[in-house]
């Protein structure tokens, strides 16, 4: 079987191709082949695919709007080939990639009125730049380019994915002072303590292994380390195993970058409830 795109790809074929590859099982070993953008399916076998190609009318092409805006490759191919849960995954990437290949800057589209220094900056850090990047450094080989875009596509897949996750460890937090305060115990996922602090939630305390510790939401003003939260951990007598960031956010003993592998004598729901007192004295 072979998966055909045109050639100099752009973001559209790529994610298509990748799409097709990674949820319809029959093409998970197929060969991918280039042709010209006005190829029109003249050798296609019976197992062939074209995407983003017209391939004489064979080809798979995004739907059409009646005002004759052309959506992506990748959005149609998600939503006949991925499953409910893979389609709510990638919706931030196919929302994109829909909306920079219809209106040629999905920023312009996304975020009417974006100034330009800011269009400048966000346009330059995009799953297009790194094609574009990637381009320029394997001298438009596109099957160079290919093999790379589908490794960083797999990446971004499981990082969605990994989200979906830290729903879930977000959802089984422990809740203290009507939600302003959690106990989060060994979160596997980056993004849970993201997802706790856009629902509201203030600081947390953490236990991950070994490790325990006190972070607080980016904007609050009262540090981790606040005398009413060092005083549970003075009482254990443990307090020079244990780390205060400068910037006031993290106090904590052992982290991802520099574990801990002896369990804390700092009782975590004593943390917690110096939390709640300092965030009333906050308030």
């Amino acid at each position: 079987m072979r998966v055909i795109t045109h050639q100099n790809i752009d973001i559209d074929a790529v994610s298509g191709v990748w799409a097709y590859l990674t949820f319809v099982p029959e093409a998970r070993d197929a060969t991918i082949v280039f042709r010209s953008a006005n190829y029109d399916g003249h050798d296609m076998g019976s197992h062939d695919v074209a995407i983003d190609l017209d391939a004489g009318g064979r080809g798979i092409k995004g739907q059409r709007d009646p005002d004759g805006t052309q959506h992506s490759c990748f959005a149609t191919i998600v939503a006949e080939h991925a499953s409910p849960e893979d389609q709510a995954a990638l919706h931030p990437l196919v929302t994109f990639i829909d909306a920079q290949d219809s209106y040629g800057n999905a920023f312009q589209h996304l975020i009417p009125g974006i100034d330009d220094a800011t269009l400048d900056i966000v346009s330059s850090v995009t799953v297009s730049s790194v094609l574009r990047a990637l381009q320029s450094t394997n001298g438009n080989n596109d099957h160079s380019v290919i093999s790379k875009m589908l490794m960083i596509f797999d990446g971004l897949f499981k990082c969605y994915k990994s989200r979906q996750a830290a729903e879930k460890e977000a959802d089984e937090a422990e809740l203290l002072a009507d939600g302003q305060v959690a106990i989060v115990n060994n979160s596997r996922r980056y993004a849970t303590n993201g997802i706790l602090f856009k629902r509201g939630v203030r600081a947390i305390v953490f236990i991950d292994d070994c490790n325990l510790g006190v972070v607080r939401e980016g904007q609050e003003t009262f540090r981790a380390d606040d005398p009413r939260i060092r005083a549970v951990v003075e009482a254990t007598g443990e307090f020079s195993e244990w780390f205060a960031h400068s910037a006031g956010f993290l106090f904590a003993r052992g982290t991802r970058k520099a574990p801990q592998f002896t369990p804390s004598q700092v009782d975590p729901h004593d943390l917690a409830q110096a939390l709640v007192e300092v965030i009333s004295a906050a308030a």
